[in-house]
């Protein structure tokens, strides 16, 4: 049975998976800055305790790679940009390896055990810490020529001089409005107090205003990405996971509000809004599928 990898930064989660079920799983926590060799012999170690041998295992990481499985990049890990991950890897598993963006991983995973068996055409929007995104077209994957696909969450959304400064270097970009920290930064500036994005979720759900403004901010910006998305490739569905996306109550209206004003065509904008329910085992599913593509 197939193995599936996903490395969240933090943590290293790895499971056999069958028929698109994860029945037997490990975790291991990753300090931060841990650095290349570590992460790699986890992986390993976690993988050989779920099987002596190996058939295939795919890996899920919050990064790039190219069809290779050589790393473009992967922030705040050390070493790995220019490694060949997949090439490590076998060579300590013995075993043929597929590498993949945790985005794109969670999109096959949605293709074959979610929204995508009724949606030909959809986008996975990944909401956490950053915003990643996943794309399939007519049922099959889409990474990108190489390995950028569906990097939704560097839409530019604000051309002002004052915009957010992104973590990518760049200002006015979705994740900038969007992700968990910018969201616990907006928080505080509107004046609500939280140690972390539950607290914040559950002051904008009892009325409080700066939890609910928050939250406005995020759905405005998501819906001038997805507009845009939209205007280029008309999809059947956009789905929302991670983290982040529990609270699309919270956001829905004003995605909608935004994808109605600026969508070319009344069409576009009605797309259906889902929230996956995969939830922390997509990674999983979809990285044990990859070595099939």
């Amino acid at each position: 049975m197939p193995i599936g990898v996903d490395f969240t930064g933090s943590l290293i989660r790895a499971g056999v998976v069958e028929n698109g079920g994860v029945v037997q799983s490990m975790t291991a926590g990753m300090k931060a800055g841990a650095e290349r060799p570590e992460v790699l012999d986890t992986m390993a170690q976690l993988v050989l305790t779920l099987a002596r041998r190996p058939e295939t295992v795919g890996v899920a990481i919050p990064g790039e790679v190219n069809t290779e499985g050589r790393c473009w990049r992967l922030p705040n890990t050390v070493g790995f940009e220019g490694v060949p991950i997949a090439w490590e890897l076998g060579r300590r598993l013995g075993c043929p390896i597929a590498v993949e963006n945790r985005a794109t991983t969670a999109g096959l995973a949605e293709r074959l055990y979610g929204h995508g068996r009724r949606h030909a055409s959809f986008l996975i929007v990944t909401l956490g810490t950053g915003i990643g995104g996943g794309l399939v077209i007519g049922h099959q994957l889409y990474p990108g020529a190489n390995g950028f696909g569906a990097e939704i969450g560097h839409i530019c959304v604000d051309t002002g001089e004052n915009a957010p400064l992104c973590t990518c270097g760049q200002r006015g970009c979705l994740e900038a409005f969007a992700g968990a920290r910018s969201l616990l930064r907006n928080y505080a500036q509107l004046g609500g107090t939280a140690k972390d994005l539950s607290t914040l979720v559950v002051n904008a759900r009892r009325g409080e205003r700066a939890g609910q403004k928050t939250f406005e901010g995020m759905g405005r910006a998501l819906g001038r990405a997805l507009a845009t998305v939209q205007n280029l490739l008309d999809l059947n569905a956009i789905v929302f996971s991670g983290g982040v996306a529990a609270p699309l109550d919270l956001i829905e209206v004003h995605v909608r509000e935004e994808l109605r004003q600026r969508a070319f065509a009344p069409p576009l904008a009605e797309i259906p809004l889902l929230l996956s329910d995969l939830g922390e085992s997509a990674g999983v599913i979809g990285a044990a599928y990859l070595t099939a593509l």
